[in-house]
């Protein structure tokens, strides 16, 4: 990676500070971030075979590279980019300067490549991008399988496994924090906690963030579907999947986690795992008007109801995640949930869904025992139902009629609940407080909208 005249920056830790002198310093020499890589090899390979009339069985696999992409416009370009912060020093309470006396003068020190070197005292707020120099393309693999079975004439019954593996994948870190393990002395960790900037292992600096092939994810999936292709005026699509993602972050931006010397911990289900998923699709062209079963003689009568079309999503599980971090009561994570959980008679109170006293505060520097997303939100149930129809004057004109419902049964689909367990002071923990989706979208509220289009 090298911008088109090397004007970029890199963090270096056995560069020398020309700002403070100390060891570990942001460099501009000019070359490239990390070297080429050149192997990025992204086989395909599938297969089909038929068992017999009725069945087959087919599988793939396939590897794609992902691009390399920077996460904003001024990565790694500090010192190209200049700003002052003015801030007083570390432990001082005073004021960095008064309003009636103003910041006084702040003069930069443009240096003869076009840089500007830090100019403060309070060195929390200078940051520096690294970027490893042994980074390299990250690739995504893909394996699936599926066996199909035509168990009547328009029925079909599918069983499918499909999986994928991020490897190499582009993460984000702060490396310039205190390790947790840093001492065992109350008195040495007080002194820590007050001036934590004098304790980073690159104290001239604020972040450090450092952009490496650290990610890595999984998914794998199980589903059964059954598919009636049209027939009669009738058609019907409708599976169910068992699923599991897991992952050290959700995307390449920089990330936050326990203990960035021990990244391990943040392996956990990934905050857009849906562990049970159930759709259904079908449509169904009711039995009325010309050419149908009933009511196919009266020409006003088709008019008014032949050639309705009816459509409809009966139902969708979506459970979400969320996360909190503190230390784990219960024998196992199911103990957190509430058995039984309802909203409760007033809708405005909603009664708690995860029980605040299966928590418990970890000890004074010390990170809690629970794991990333370990706990589920509450779910969706969607619905949605469509009645349309086409009538036509001659060979030229149509005119289209659609009725569409969202959320047909009027069921409420809460958003997730608040996750941050103050346990002396619960508040709305664990309870619902709002609704997803308004009068459009995933789950929303329940709405009839009248569609209709003239077309020539």
């Amino acid at each position: 990676m090298l911008t088109k005249y090397g004007q970029h920056s890199q963090f270096d830790p056995n560069f020398t500070d020309p700002v403070t002198g100390r060891r570990g310093g942001i460099a501009h020499s000019g070359q490239a971030l990390a070297s080429r890589d050149l192997n990025n090899f992204q086989p395909r390979l599938g297969l089909a075979y038929r068992i017999n009339d009725k069945m087959a069985f087919r599988g793939g696999f396939g590897m794609t590279t992902v691009d390399l992409q920077a996460a904003g416009l001024d990565q790694n370009f500090e010192e190209y980019f200049t700003a002052v912060t003015l801030q007083p020093p570390p432990g001082d309470p005073r004021p960095a300067f008064f309003i009636n006396q103003g910041p006084g003068v702040v003069r930069f020190n443009i240096q003869p490549n076009g840089t500007s070197p830090f100019v403060g005292v309070n060195y929390a707020g200078r940051t520096a991008t690294w970027y490893d120099t042994k980074m390299r393309m990250p690739y995504v693999m893909n394996w699936n399988g599926t066996y199909q079975y035509q168990f009547a004439n328009e029925w079909l019954l599918e069983l499918s496994y499909q999986g994928a593996g991020g490897v190499k994948l582009l993460e984000g870190w702060n490396v310039n924090q205190v390790p947790l393990n840093v001492s065992t002395d109350t008195n040495t960790l007080n002194q820590i906690f007050q001036s934590y900037q004098n304790f980073r292992p690159w104290n001239h600096f604020g972040n450090v963030n450092l952009w490496s092939n650290s990610g890595h994810n999984t998914f794998h999936s199980g589903t059964l579907k059954v598919e009636k292709r049209l027939s009669r005026g009738f058609t019907l699509n409708t599976f169910y999947t068992w699923s599991k993602a897991l992952n050290s972050g959700d995307n390449d931006a920089i990330l936050s986690g326990v203990d960035v010397y021990n990244r391990s911990l943040e392996k956990g289900r990934a905050g857009y795992d849906v562990r049970h998923r159930f759709v259904t699709y079908a449509t169904y062209d009711l039995p009325f008007g010309r050419g149908k079963k009933w009511m196919n003689s009266n020409r006003a009568l088709d008019w008014v109801l032949g050639g309705w079309t009816m459509a409809g999503n009966p139902a969708r599980f979506l459970p979400t995640g969320t996360v909190v971090r503190p230390n784990v009561r219960a024998s196992n994570y199911d103990g957190i949930k509430v058995d039984n959980w309802s909203i409760g008679p007033n809708r405005f109170a909603a009664n708690p869904m995860w029980d605040i006293n299966a928590f418990a505060y970890p000890a004074a520097y010390t990170s809690g025992t629970m794991g990333r997303n370990v706990v589920e939100g509450p779910g969706l149930v969607w619905t949605q139902g469509s009645l349309a129809k086409v009538v036509n004057f001659g060979e030229r004109y149509h005119l289209d009629i659609r009725f569409d419902i969202n959320n047909i049964f009027k069921r409420p689909n809460f958003a997730n609940p608040n996750a941050a367990a103050n346990i002396t002071n619960p508040g709305t923990f664990g309870r619902p407080t709002g609704t997803i989706g308004g009068f459009c979208c995933l789950g929303g509220q329940f709405v009839g909208n009248l569609g209709l289009r003239f077309w020539f």
